[in-house]
């Protein structure tokens, strides 16, 4: 046996203890999401009730929770972006993204990522793979490409890597099955032993081996500023250096016996990124969950009381109507559809002759409320497992303002965001990859095509190669970058929301059609649109293009703002005659209002001294009508002393004549 082989045997047989039960529980939720018949049962129960011949129903209520999360991944793409690190250049960082993004375009990247973060979402478990191939079969040019692990579980990763993106990983393993007639056509100088021993007489398993291993090199500094990397430190020309360690990955393609295939792989990575579920360390030893895993009990009891309330049911009574023997078998048309019936009638004596009563209509039979309660509480139970309520799923619940909708909204995000925010550590993990092979598998001159962020497709000549229109040469192999990645929209979402954004921007200010007309056609998508935007871009000023503008169109330029500027002498002039005209308005306005002042000043004048007037008279006429009153208080008074003084007068008089009437 190989020493290659059998150093790998001990590691696979390590990582093969440490995935086991993960691999075990993440296919057992897949097959718990499958249209197997007793997926979503207990094997023993579901067998019991179809051999009583009970009903076994299964009504799957998860599936809709994990499409909902998976395809609101899916409608937010993450974008790798590159940004120049230590010795980094931006220029070339903007071309090692727009690379990326063509390798990503190419390779149908998003389907590997989605592939990988649904595996996650119903199994806990996804991959991502990087690899490189020939342009065709005549070319010595390499692309890199990104594929997606249709089974996961054909993996076994590093079981010492602790990082949530696998950055940290030293070996993989990736397993295969091969027929023995294929094996021996394409090994024919090796035994067709498999790399694990099981019972397959037409099948051979092979493996895929991936191992960092590090190498002693030399980081030196030449006499011009220059770093590098050498395996043997120069006799001359150096000012600098030091030693330092260098990752090789190498791949294996391994039998049970014998070293099949080697190469390495460019880079320093492992060129396979895990996706992981929930994750949860316990005892040092990593956990990973499903969306699912938890949920699995309340939706078995939610089929099995669906089950029963269906059992219930279908022991009721088929028959509708009761009747004793002999009352309605003379009508018993009308009896078998009672709807077509405008009487119902019936025989009052049975068979036998004797009185019978009427036939008896049977109510139906309805569930016990306790099973229909008990199913309910499932279904409640399926959503408090997972965090996730109605209005995730887009159906309405309790929550019926506005803000309370977004808040469940909210509440079911965050339920389930360590699902996308772990595809986004893996893409950025992607982009590592990338970033630290393409030096290696884009090391000559040659001329590479380039996606821009706006989706332009563009050629640039790179490590000495210069195409037309080029100003500069741009070196892959020097310098350090770093990824960042970014989730949002996807482009064709962003398109068309600009494109909105313009129309709406233009409708309100018809103006900037002269300044931004080209960007509004630029990204709408029915025909003719480019072609529009291209004629409006020659309409434009070239300082707000900052581009060099066609001879014709600077003077088709210039007799536009030469038209413009006396447009706008003409239209200053009007301002000032229509400011003039209405500092003239103004002025006659206030002057009316100043007459219309005056004139209501002297109007109030005159009433206030009509009021005086008024005030003085009914002052005379009150002081009259006291003077009267004291007046004739007077004369009453002046009456009554004479009328006392005449009556005294009197008395004196007849006090002075006697008894005869003579004076005394």
């Amino acid at each position: 046996m190989d020493a290659i082989v059998e150093k790998a045997l001990k590691k696979a047989k390590k990582a093969k203890e440490y995935w086991d039960n993960i691999q075990e529980k993440a296919i057992d939720d897949l097959m718990f999401l499958s249209d197997d018949d007793c997926a979503q049962w207990n094997q023993d129960d579901y067998n019991s009730r179809i051999k009583s011949g009970k009903p076994a129903l299964t009504i799957d209520q998860l599936s809709q929770f994990v499409n909902q999360v998976s395809n609101d991944i899916r409608m937010n793409t993450p974008s790798i972006n590159i940004i120049a690190a230590d010795g980094g250049d931006s220029e070339v960082a903007e071309i090692i993204e727009g690379k990326i993004r063509e390798i990503q375009n190419n390779s149908n990247a998003d389907d590997a990522y989605d592939n990988a973060v649904n595996f996650a979402i119903k199994s806990s478990l996804g991959f991502i793979r990087i690899d490189h191939d020939y342009l065709d079969d005549k070319s010595f040019d390499q692309e890199l490409f990104i594929d997606r692990v249709v089974n996961p579980n054909s993996i076994l990763f590093d079981p010492e890597s602790i990082e949530p993106d696998g950055s940290d990983a030293r070996c993989a393993f990736v397993f295969e099955n091969m027929s023995r007639e294929d094996f021996e056509e394409q090994y024919p100088d090796y035994s067709p032993i498999s790399f694990i021993k099981e019972d397959q007489k037409d099948e051979i398993v092979l493996v895929e081996y991936f191992n960092i291993e590090e190498q002693d090199i030399f980081i030196v500094m030449d006499e011009m500023g220059q770093v590098s990397e050498v395996d043997k430190l120069p006799e001359a020309g150096i000012i600098r250096s030091r030693k330092s360690k260098k990752r090789v990955v190498y791949r294996y393609k391994l039998s049970g016996q014998d070293v099949l295939e080697e190469s390495i792989f460019p880079g320093e990575y492992i060129p396979i990124v895990p996706v992981y579920g929930e994750e949860a360390w316990i005892d040092g030893k990593r956990n990973l969950y499903s969306l699912i895993r938890r949920s699995k009990d309340a939706q078995r009891m939610y089929n099995y009381w669906a089950s029963l309330e269906t059992e219930i049911l279908m022991k009721a009574p088929k028959a509708p109507i009761m009747a004793v023997e002999g009352t309605v078998e003379d009508f018993a048309e009308d009896w078998m559809n009672p709807d077509k019936a405008a009487v119902m009638r019936y025989k009052q004596e049975d068979s036998s002759g004797r009185p019978a009563p009427p036939p008896q209509f049977t109510q139906p039979v309805a569930p016990p409320i306790g099973i229909i309660n008990a199913r309910q509480s499932s279904i409640q139970d399926i959503r408090s497992t997972m965090g996730l309520y109605d209005s995730f799923i887009g159906m309405q619940d309790n929550a019926v303002s506005g803000i309370a909708i977004q808040g469940r909204q909210r509440e079911g995000d965050r339920a389930v965001y360590h699902f996308m925010d772990n595809l986004t550590r893996s893409i950025t993990q992607v982009g590592r990859i990338l970033v630290s092979a393409l030096p290696v598998v884009y090391d000559t001159p040659r001329v590479v095509q380039i996606i821009g962020k706006e989706e332009t497709n563009d050629f640039v000549g790179i490590n000495g190669m210069i195409v037309e229109g080029q100003e500069r040469a741009y070196d892959l192999t020097q310098g350090n970058y770093a990824v960042t990645v970014t989730t949002g929209a996807s482009y064709a979402t962003m398109r068309q929301e600009a494109a909105e954004f313009f129309e709406r921007v233009i409708m309100s200010q018809p103006q900037l059609m002269n300044i931004m007309g080209d960007l509004l056609f630029k990204y709408s998508d029915f025909p003719g649109a480019q072609a529009m935007s291209e004629r409006m871009k020659k309409l434009i000023d070239p300082n707000i293009l900052d581009e060099e503008a066609d001879p014709q169109v600077m003077v088709l330029q210039a007799q536009n703002e030469e038209l413009q500027g006396n447009m706008q002498i003409l239209q200053a002039e009007i301002g000032n005659l229509q400011k003039a005209l209405q500092d003239k308005q103004q002025e006659i306005e206030i002057k009316a209002q100043s007459e219309i002042f005056d004139a209501e000043a002297d109007k109030r004048r005159h009433q206030i001294e009509v009021a005086k007037l008024q005030l003085e008279e009914q002052k005379i006429t009150v002081e009259l009508s006291l003077k009267k009153q004291e007046l004739d208080l007077k004369i009453a008074e002046a009456i009554q002393r004479q009328e006392n003084k005449d009556r005294d007068d009197i008395k004196e008089v007849i006090l002075q004549v006697d008894e005869f009437g003579n004076f005394i």
